[in-house]
């Protein structure tokens, strides 16, 4: 940046000198016609006099203002020069270190940014990862759920055949039951009816002799028992 500064310096002081040369031409050029004009109103020896005169003024002049210029001129290169120097002399190091501590930073941050760029990859990468890993575990529970249900399908009708046959066998056992219940109920009426009609039978047959013969022979077998 001070390298660019000088050499604009330089450059307006070269175009500064120019331009005031051309203006000491323009000058110039502008008395050498008046005294022109003025020598073809007079005589032909008053005019060359006269233009001799300009002529020598003239040149005075122009070369007075070329040495200025050309002298100023040397003083701003001289300037530059000097400039140049200290610039070289003393600015270089501090310009050079802030170019390659600023060339550093831009390599730090590019690399910064390059590390960033790989660590957003990576995590897109896992992230892809995990993500067909999360859908193959979600089709390994799916058919796993699908199995489990079917075991338990399986299960479910087991248990209700299970149950059914032990409501069959218990129904057929109470059934049984009943049959052998209806059976012994039958009988025991039987046996009381038929022990009823054999009791009506036997007091309608006795005489009042047999029953006393049936209380003797009682008490005989209880007397033989004492």
């Amino acid at each position: 940046m001070v390298l660019v500064t000088a050499a604009l310096w330089f450059a307006l002081s070269v175009g500064s000198v120019w331009a005031t040369e051309q203006a000491s031409q323009e000058t110039s050029g502008a008395v050498h016609e008046v005294a022109s004009g003025q020598a073809n109103g007079d005589a032909a020896a008053v005019e060359q006099g006269h233009g001799a005169a300009a002529e020598g003024g003239h040149g005075a002049v122009k070369n007075s203002l070329s040495a200025e210029k050309l002298k100023d001129l040397g003083w701003r290169v001289v300037n530059f020069v000097v400039l140049m120097f200290i610039l070289v002399k003393f600015g270089a190091k501090p310009i050079g270190a802030g170019l390659a501590g600023r060339q550093k930073r831009v390599k730090d941050e590019i690399e910064e940014l390059e590390a960033k760029r790989s660590a957003a990859e990576k995590s897109y990468r896992d992230f892809e990862s995990k993500l067909a890993t999360v859908e193959k575990d979600i089709d390994k529970i799916v058919e796993k759920a699908v199995a489990q249900a079917e075991l338990e399908k399986v299960k479910i009708l087991e248990r209700a055949e299970l149950a059914a046959a032990d409501i069959k066998r218990q129904a057929e056992l109470a059934i049984q039951k009943e049959i052998m219940d209806a059976r012994r109920y039958l009988k025991d009426e039987v046996a009381d009816k038929a022990a009823a009609m054999a009791e009506s039978l036997i007091m309608k047959n006795l005489t009042p002799a047999d029953q006393v013969k049936i209380v003797e022979d009682y008490l005989a077998k209880v007397g033989a028992v004492q």
